[in-house]
Formats: C-alpha cells, structure tokens, sequence
C-alpha cells in the first residue's frame, strides 16, 4: 500500500474514483465531489443543474469484487444518469409509471434546495414514490416532472398503481407453488416484487392459491419473501429477515406483512401473548429505530450548519427481562428537543439524571404535542418540561 493510500479512508479513494469514472463520461461537462455528502455532482450537457450520485449504496454493493468490476458498475451508473432525461409527455410516460415502497426517510438528504421526488405515506416508516420504468434504469418523478406533464401528484399516483394492478394479475395468473415453507421473489429490475405489498387483494389472493394466510417480507428493495403463516413460532423466519436487512446496501423493512381490511397489506401486529408477538416487536422496533437513527444524525448536521440551537433527539429502546421490547425518548428539562415518537417517554434533570417515565399517549394528551411539519418518522418539539402540575398528574397516573 502506498504512503497516499493509507491516509485516505476507502470511503474517499472511492469518491476519487467515482469522480475520474464521471470526468470521463461522454455527455459529462464536468463532476465536483461533495464529501460532506458522500456525492457526486454531475454537470451534464444541456442540463439546468446538476444529478447527484450518492455513493453510499454502491460504495456497500461493490465492497467484495474486483477493482476493474468496481470500475464498470461505476461507468455504467454515471452513463446511465449522464443519458438526456426522455422526453416523455404525459400520454406517452403514463403506460412507464410503476409504485415503489421505500423508506420513509428515502430522499431526505441531499444538496440545499433540492426538490425531493412525490411521495405519500404507505406503511409505518415506510412510503411510496413513483418511478419511469426505463430499459436500463428507473427515474423517480420529482414535482418539476408532474409540472411538465399538466396533471396532478395524485392522477401520476394512480395512474403507477393502475399500471400496478396489472402486473398484480398477470402474477396471480402464473402457478404457485405449494407446500414450500419459503417463496422467493427476487427482482431482476424489472418485475418490481416489493411494489405488490400496495397492490390492494394481491396478498389476500397469494393466500388464496397457496391454502392459507400468508405472510410477507420485504428486507430489501428487491426481495420479497413469503410463507405460510406459521402456527406456532415464527422465529426462524425473522431471524433470517433480520440478517439480510441489517446486510443490504438498499434494505427496505424486516417486519411482516399480512392482508389487512379491503385486502390491503398491513404490518403484522399479534397481540402480547400470542407466539409470535415478540418476534413482530421486535422487527418493528429495528425498522423505527433504523429510520430515526438515519434522521437523527442529518437533522442534527443540518441545524449544526444553520445554527438552530435544537438538540435532536435519538430513539432508544429497551428489552426487559420476559416483556417485548419498548422504545423510548428522553425529554430533558430545559433543552430544546426534537423528540422522536415512542412508546415511553422518560423524563431526564440535567442535574439530577433519570426522573420517571410515562406511556407516550398518556404525555400527549396531558401535554397537547404536535407533530412538527414536513419531517417523517415524526418529531415533536418540545422546550421545557410540562408544569410541576402536569408531572406530578402523570407521575400518579403511573403509580
């Protein structure tokens, strides 16, 4: 290893590289780096500003292969974001639109003024957005697109999931395996298998053919996992999810999903003592804490920069001993604090450490918290602590 080498982290000598790949990129003007942001800035011909590349889930993908593979998929990503937008009008772009599901905190980050792509709320922490369906890649529509088009965020929404309810029958119609304790589908890019959890009576009918409730994972973008719901445990089941959504460069959730009313997937919530409510919490508190934990930190940069005096507050949890486990945020006397949602909230002296804690709804019906406009997962602002009135209530309501 050269002297170089070892100051610079792998992080930055594949920042380097993306950017000479991208120097080098016919239909590239010119490419800046954005450490800060683990980015690329690419300037293409004819273009009114700039595309970003973040590198963080390709910098994850190409870890374990060659240095001339790690070349390629670079070239090929840059070539692909360096290729003129389609001009698409809206009666030639609609037949291309499809639903994705990603993380509510999916598009968040980026450069200062920039227009995340349409989205609205689809599961807990999770959310929907709508891509172009392209030969060799998918564009997410942003508003300046909708724009172009003359119609509403709405119309593009239900005109992916329309598009939607057609591949969800033509799935329907090819034989389903049975007696298999696991169905694999894994997306190749163009099937778009996670996208079927919003597609209203898809899970119901995957029962149907397969002789019984189903119950669906999706860890990553590309993966969709079911199987039979299981009688007794379903340990095994999350374990294996678990792994592969702490493993992916694009993980999406480790929870369950199960046909809930008018057919509709919803999270699988078994109530305390059912077999398999620990295993439910649990990959419900990994996905709220995963999202949080993501915001936490940009929010945090990003009021450090506009010196916001505000502390933001990270989402802990606990497991004791035989009881599910249980988030928490701690609200501080006399600091500033964006508290994330929780089931608890424990109430912290900066002098005098731990007070008491509380159940989350029985604080904000007492408190009257609000959530904070346009951040997802939720925050609530909060600047003291409630009246010595208000903490003694909740402090006896406890016992």
């Amino acid at each position: 290893m050269g002297l170089l080498e070892r100051f610079f982290s792998p992080r930055r000598r594949f920042a380097a590289l993306a950017l000479r790949v991208a120097r080098r990129t016919p239909g590239v003007e010119r490419a800046v780096n954005r450490p800060g942001e683990f980015a690329i800035a690419i300037y293409r011909t004819g273009a009114p500003g700039p595309a970003h590349l973040y590198l963080a889930n390709i910098f994850r993908e190409t870890a374990g292969i060659s240095p001339a593979e790690r070349r390629e998929r670079l070239a090929k990503l840059v070539r692909i974001m360096a290729a003129p937008p389609p001009q698409d009008d809206w009666e030639t772009v609609r037949p291309k639109l499809r639903p994705v599901v990603r993380p509510v905190t999916f598009g968040s980050a980026g450069p200062p003024g920039m227009r995340p792509p349409i989205s609205r709320a689809a599961l807990p922490y999770l959310k929907e957005l709508v891509v172009v369906d392209q030969p060799d890649a998918m564009a997410y529509v942003v508003p300046d697109r909708v724009d172009e088009w003359g119609v509403s965020a709405d119309e593009v929404f239900a005109t992916a999931r329309a598009n939607l309810a057609e591949m969800a029958r033509g799935s329907l119609e090819h034989p389903w395996p049975s007696g298999q304790p696991l169905i694999s589908m894994l997306d190749d890019g163009d099937a778009y298998f996670t996208s079927l959890l919003l597609a209203p009576g898809w899970l119901e009918e995957v029962g149907e053919r397969l002789g019984g409730p189903v119950l669906a994972f999706a860890p990553d973008n590309n993966t969709l996992l079911l199987c039979p719901l299981p009688e007794t445990t379903a340990e095994p089941f999350y374990a294996l999810v678990d792994q592969h959504f702490k493993e992916a460069p694009r993980s999406l959730s480790p929870v369950g999903y199960v046909a809930g009313p008018q057919g509709r997937a919803v999270a699988y919530t078994p109530p305390p003592g059912h077999p398999h409510h620990l295993s439910a919490r649990r990959a419900e508190t990994l996905l709220a804490l995963t999202e949080y934990h993501g915001q936490t930190n940009w929010l945090a940069e990003q009021y450090a920069q506009a010196g916001v005096d505000v502390h933001v507050g990270g989402l802990l949890a606990a497991e004791p001993a035989g009881s599910a486990p249980e988030t928490i945020a701690v609200w501080t006397a006399g600091v500033s604090t964006l508290l994330p949602k929780a089931d608890t909230i424990a109430f912290v002296h900066p002098d005098t450490g731990p007070q008491f804690s509380a159940p989350w709804d029985a604080v904000a019906e007492r408190v009257g918290l609000r959530a904070e406009p346009l951040l997802a997962p939720a925050r609530y602002r909060v600047d003291d602590w409630p009246s010595p009135a208000v903490l003694a209530e909740l402090r006896q309501a406890i016992g």
